[in-house]
């Protein structure tokens, strides 16, 4: 050792003698790398600015000047990425970043330019937020936010990410830091960006409330902050928050005040606002003026030539026209669609155009038409999802590639730069396990957006179906409407051979009025005949026997009109009898047609006063597939069919207390409570629905030709108008809101159940054992509550 020591110390001064010039050249050389960085910054051009940094980074590798090898990597990389060089800005970033940082954290003490390193980590956020890898994207991101916690604009990179992977309450937290710091710096504008980038992506998440919970916090600034121009903007994209929450009537007013701020404004998008219009008034009713208002903005975009929005237009258009049953103006107009979406390659638009065009004809009844538009749909939805699934794939091989290039890359940098082997390769295992974890987390976004798909196409299916039970129903409702009127005709024919009848007996009575007057004049003329006779008798009695015997044929005259008098009393009683018979038929006529006490006020003054029940008890049943089965049968067995049911029916009201109301076709409808109030008509009206269903099934089981096997029955307890109205027709009938619901829970029912309300329910629950189904949608009604009676 004591040898070796002053060896080495000659050595080193020899060394530092002999080197002294090579000092001079390598400060020279550096000072040069330096200054062809600066140079390489300020190039006007991409080209001279890749000359001279590939220069400058051959001279810095040479002498191993980390901090040259860093800025030059840096200015390499961003020039690679805007030319979208991207594994090559990867390679450029991640050697720069192994030369700033040797101990592979931002928080290392062997960091030798912090600046340019968060520089480093900022360009490799961008780059593979990108390339949409916000994972890898945040990572850097976070450690640029670790030393610059106030770098807001790295912030709000972050929140990107976040909001880009939907993870919503992550992209929130991080926007509350800007949100609260452009408050305080009055950055309105900026405010309105990060608000406008958080409704969006509810909206495309699905989530409308949310949504409009941002663009009304926009309003609010612009309101008091912003421009004519903005507001109008503004009202617009409000008023497509409220149309896509299904409130039209809120949609309409927004889009009415960009309306009107576009007329004092330069707005070059008002046909977008008359488009909106044109929706929401369609929405909520205004169909014509709706259409004036697209029609408005079409000839707006064909005067602007916009082929690609007139075609997206025209295709509303003609969905308009066909909601409104206009379909020789809906086919106009899609086909209209059809030719521009061709000509403008918009290959979504079109299959839908063609899907409507399919529906148009199938409405025409040009079923060979529809099937082809529907053929042809089904070829552009089948080749946009290949060209959808390609791209995916390209998609997916590129991050592919930039995930194994980053990776490879690192160990190639590992490898030159040994130092440290096992942590490089530790954190290159965790890099990879992350990446593999958000190609399984991509996989599975991937997956659920063909869950999705298919979902949406079997609610298109169910849609579908829905709208060919609406029509069915329409055409039930058609029919019932049919048989309800001639149930009035018959009625009305009824009611006036009544009144004929009453005439006709009238008149009798006048003329056994006439009668009986005349045979009383008979009668007192007789009598005073016979007192003149008599005078004459006393006063002639010495005449002899010739006046006895005018006496005694006078006499016998006087007799034989009495005789006739009595003939004539009799056959006037006869008649009174006949009378009488006839006003008991008629009576029991009009007794079948209106309930007694309207039947009673009717003969009394003529009329019957219409009357308000603030309680009672609605029946309706209805036989299920009534069409079907009344399409099998002659019209003789269809009436002997329902006059067996309804007879049944009747004898069953009778029992219970109830009073029949009519028949439309197969329905049955009967309510209790009136005419005369009582306190026990929802129990009388659920006991008499039970025995109809008996009666129904006892019947099947002792016919076995019996053609209508199920019925349906619907029960509701609530106010009513009970009466006859008009004065030539009469017909009992009951009105109010408890009948369409009773109607309604009849058709929401189960085949041999009976299907009440919860207002019956409360009324009977002491009395029979009931399920509750709870609240189920009823038509212009909403949520109603619902029971099925057990027992």
């Amino acid at each position: 050792m004591r040898l070796i020591f002053p060896v080495l110390i000659l050595f080193l001064a020899l060394g530092g003698s002999l080197s002294a010039q090579g000092l001079d050249d390598l400060e020279h050389s550096i000072s040069e790398v330096d200054n062809l960085l600066d140079r390489a910054r300020n190039a006007r051009s991409d080209t001279d600015m890749f000359e001279m940094a590939n220069q400058s980074l051959a001279i810095a590798r040479d002498l191993r000047y980390d901090g040259g090898i860093a800025r030059a990597s840096i200015l390499l990389a961003q020039g690679c990425v805007r030319a979208n060089r991207i594994e090559e800005a990867l390679q450029f970033f991640l050697e720069a970043e192994e030369k700033l940082n040797p101990g592979g954290a931002s928080s290392s003490p062997l960091v030798l330019d912090r600046k340019a390193l968060m520089e480093v980590y900022a360009g490799l956020g961008d780059l593979f937020f990108q390339e949409k890898h916000n994972g890898n994207a945040r990572r850097y991101y976070r450690r640029v936010l670790e030393w610059r916690p106030q770098d807001y604009t790295t912030m709000e990179k972050l929140a990107d990410t976040y909001l880009y992977d939907m993870q919503y309450d992550s992209a929130e937290a991080v926007y509350k830091g800007l949100l609260v710091h452009f408050k305080n710096q009055g950055k309105y504008p900026r405010l309105v960006q990060i608000y406008q980038k958080l409704a969006n992506a509810y909206n495309s998440h699905g989530d409308a409330s949310k949504g409009l919970f941002y663009y009304l916090a926009i309003e609010d600034i612009i309101e008091r902050h912003g421009y004519p121009e903005e507001r109008a903007v503004m009202y617009n994209n409000v008023g497509k928050q409220y149309a896509v929450r299904n409130d039209y009537k809120r949609a309409l007013d927004y889009f009415r005040k960009a309306e009107l701020q576009c007329e004092y404004i330069n707005c070059d998008y008002i046909q977008v606002v008359y488009a909106n219009i044109g929706v929401a008034l369609h929405n909520t009713g205004a169909t014509r003026t709706g259409i004036e208002y697209l029609l408005r903005a079409a000839r707006m975009l064909q005067v602007g030539k916009d082929s690609t929005s007139l075609a997206n237009l025209e295709h509303l258009i003609a969905g308009v026209y066909l909601s409104n049953h206009d379909i020789y103006n809906a086919q106009e107009h899609n086909n209209e669609a059809i030719r521009l979406a061709g000509a403008t390659k918009q290959m979504d638009l079109l299959a839908r155009c063609h899907s409507t065009a399919a529906d148009i004809y199938y409405q025409l009844y040009e079923f060979e038409n529809a099937y082809q538009s529907y053929k042809e749909y089904l070829r552009l939805d089948q080749s946009m999802r290949q060209q959808e699934q390609t791209r995916q794939q390209r998609i997916e091989q590129q991050r592919s590639l930039l995930s194994a290039a980053e990776s490879q890359i690192k160990y190639l940098i590992t490898r030159q730069n040994f130092k440290d082997l096992e942590l490089q390769q530790e954190r290159y295992d965790k890099e990879r396990l992350q990446l593999l974890n958000e190609n399984l987390e991509l996989e599975r976004q991937r997956k659920e957006k063909e869950v999705r798909l298919l979902q949406a196409q079997k609610d298109a299916a169910q849609s579908n179906f829905r709208e060919q039970t609406l029509l069915a129903l329409q055409a039930r409702d058609q029919l019932r409407i049919e048989a309800q009127r001639a149930e009035a005709e018959k009625t009305e024919l009824l009611i006036e051979g009544l009144r004929q009848q009453e005439q006709i007996t009238l008149v009798q009575r006048q003329a056994d009025s006439a009668r009986v007057e005349q045979l009383r004049s008979d009668q007192a003329f007789q009598k005073r005949e016979q007192e003149n006779f008599k005078r004459f008798a006393y006063g002639v009695g010495g005449l002899g026997l010739t006046i006895v015997g005018l006496l005694g044929l006078s006499w016998w005259f006087a007799r034989r009109s009495s005789r006739r008098m009595a003939a004539k009393n009799r056959e006037i009683e006869a008649q009174k009898t006949q009378i009488e018979e006839e006003r008991h038929k008629s009576d029991r006529l009009l007794l079948n047609i209106l309930p007694g006490e309207v039947a009673q006020e009717l003969r009394a003054h003529g009329y019957a006063t219409p009357r308000f029940y603030e309680a009672a008890t609605v029946v309706f049943t209805d036989f299920l597939n009534f069409t079907s089965l009344s399409e099998k049968l002659t019209p003789e067995q269809l009436i002997d069919e329902l006059d067996t049911c309804f007879l049944g029916f009747d004898e069953i009201c009778e029992r219970h207390g109830l009073e029949k109301i009519k028949t439309i076709g197969d329905a049955y409808m009967c309510a209790g409570g009136l005419p005369l109030p009582n306190d026990t008509h929802p129990v009388d009206a659920v006991g008499a629905a039970l025995e109809m269903v008996d009666w129904l099934r006892k019947r099947n089981q002792s016919n076995p030709n019996a053609v209508f096997r199920d019925m349906r029955v619907g029960v509701h307890t609530g106010p009513v108008i009970a009466g006859v109205i008009g004065k030539n027709k009469f017909a009992y009938d009951i009105w109010g809101d408890a009948v369409n619901l009773a109607s309604r829970l009849e058709a929401l029912g189960e085949p041999g159940r009976i299907n009440i309300s919860g207002a019956t329910y409360e009324a009977v629950k002491h009395r029979y054992r009931c399920t509750h189904r709870g609240k189920k949608e009823v038509h212009n009604k909403g949520l109603v509550e619902m029971y099925f009676i057990e027992e």
